[in-house]
C-alpha cells in the first residue's frame, strides 16, 4: 500500500485517492488520476483526422459502399473516445474536441450531401 502526502494539509494519504479525507484537497498529481487515459484523446483525435481524409477522397473520387463504411466507423468511434474522455474528465481535453469537430464535420458531409 503506496501512501503520499496530501498537497492540502501534508497529512499521509493512499496514493490512490482523488481527494484528502481529512481537508478534502484534490490529488490532481496523483498516480491514478488523469496518467493512464491519455491514448483515449489521443485515439480520438487520430480516428477524426482519418473520417475528414477519407471524407475529402470521397468526395473527390466518389464514395463507393466501403469507404462510405469506413468513414462510418472512423467517426462514430472517434465520437464515442472523445465523448468518454470528456464525461470522464480525462487527460486531453482540447485533443477530444478536436476530435468531436473532426467527426462531427466528416459525419455531416457524408450524410448532408
Amino acid at each position: 500500500m503506496a501512501m503520499i502526502f496530501c498537497r492540502g494539509c501534508g497529512k499521509e494519504i493512499h496514493d490512490s485517492a482523488t481527494a484528502c479525507p481529512h481537508c478534502g484537497a484534490t490529488q490532481s498529481g496523483s498516480s491514478s488520476g488523469q496518467q493512464g487515459s491519455k491514448w483515449m484523446a489521443i485515439t480520438a483525435l487520430v480516428l477524426g483526422i482519418f473520417a475528414i481524409l477519407a471524407t475529402m477522397a470521397a468526395f473527390a473520387d466518389g464514395a463507393d459502399s466501403e469507404q462510405i463504411l469506413g468513414i462510418i466507423l472512423f467517426g462514430v468511434v472517434s465520437l464515442v473516445f472523445a465523448i468518454i474522455s470528456l464525461v470522464q474528465k480525462r487527460w486531453g481535453k482540447g485533443l477530444s474536441i478536436a476530435g468531436i469537430v473532426m467527426s462531427a464535420i466528416s459525419l455531416l458531409a457524408l450524410f448532408g450531401a
